[in-house]
């Protein structure tokens, strides 16, 4: 799988994506533990950060796979 980070999750991370090996099926609960153990600084972000899978919002009992292209979607503020 593919993980992008976009706005404030870019910037703590300090990357714009990568790629991301995890046994499947893959929950939301493990995808955050092993983000958060790679990128630590992420940890602020999570309570109010959306995952999408693919596309599409992920909802809380959705499964991730090899393959899957996941973005972390921070809330973000206009001008």
């Amino acid at each position: 799988m593919t993980v992008i980070y976009f706005a404030q999750a870019r910037r703590l991370a300090g990357i714009a994506s990568e790629p991301l090996a995890l046994p499947p099926p893959v929950t939301a609960e493990a995808l955050w533990q092993e983000l958060l153990a790679r990128h630590p600084a992420l940890a602020p972000l999570r309570p109010v950060t959306r995952l999408a899978r693919n596309g599409v919002f992920a909802e809380a009992d959705t499964l991730f796979a090899l393959g899957d292209e996941i973005a972390l979607i921070p809330p973000v503020s206009g001008g």
